[in-house]
């Protein structure tokens, strides 16, 4: 039996053969011109990540989820507004139900932390733990200001998957919780990430604890292959990813 090549490409490797049309980052979506010299390359971009039939049926799941949520004005540490949260627990998170008759939308989610896995430091690997997703819809003035993920629970990666529009997140070296002298603010560096919908980011690294990341207006301009791109941000959803911060056992 032979495939199309479409066909085919939905089962060349593991955890990317079912729906995804890209199974491996792609350079082009990170621009590291204008990057500090001691940038480790620590955040990915995979556009086309997602089918439409997944980027849809995670759309629908978190807009029944939040029918009753209103946008918020603004969040506690003043980085997000205009914006609405919920958490986006599994079946299998909260009943512990099987993965294997789960509905589309938890299946998306389950293989895209199969890929993130490998982001996760070998000697954590097999202790890691997920925390529940969480599910951000940014309206279309929303803002994300600069910040830096928490380190007090979550542990080495942040990634989200990107949905209903284009965005640029822009990372900035900066001190985060635990930060040593190697990050410096007035280092004027910066590096962009071209997150189209339906596409999957990954910080970690220097980008996860290093750098701060936030998005950048609505018309601002990535260039790619040589040539710009006006990137039109409208109303966002984002679904994100994290790992459980692991207890040293030292401590």
């Amino acid at each position: 039996m032979s495939l199309s090549r479409a066909a085919a490409s939905r089962f060349r490797c593991g955890p990317c053969r079912y729906l995804t049309t890209s199974c491996r980052p792609n350079p082009d979506y990170v621009n590291l011109s204008s990057a500090p010299s001691n940038y480790d390359n620590s955040a990915v971009v995979y556009p086309g990540f997602l089918s439409e039939e997944e980027g849809q049926s995670l759309v629908k799941e978190v807009s029944k989820r939040m029918k009753r949520r209103r946008f918020e004005d603004g969040h506690w540490d003043s980085v997000i507004s205009k914006y609405r949260e919920i958490e986006l627990a599994t079946p299998h998170e909260v009943d512990n139900e099987s993965t294997i008759d789960a509905p589309q939308y938890a299946q998306t989610i389950q293989r895209t932390r199969d890929i993130l896995k490998s982001y996760v430091s070998p000697q954590l690997t097999n202790h890691m733990k997920w925390l529940p997703c969480h599910a951000i819809d940014l309206s279309k003035n929303g803002r994300l200001d600069a910040h830096v993920d928490s380190v007090k629970f979550s542990g080495e990666i942040v990634a989200g998957i990107s949905l209903l529009s284009d965005s640029i997140m822009r990372l900035r070296p900066a001190k985060g919780e635990w930060i040593d002298d190697t990050s410096d603010e007035s280092s004027g560096g910066y590096v962009d990430l071209y997150l189209p919908k339906l596409s999957l980011y990954c910080l970690h690294g220097m980008s996860r604890f290093h750098y701060s990341h936030e998005l950048l207006p609505s018309d601002s301009v990535y260039q790619i292959s040589g040539r710009d791109v006006q990137v039109t941000r409208g109303r966002r959803l984002s679904i994100i990813f994290r790992d459980a911060l692991v207890a040293s056992k030292d401590a």
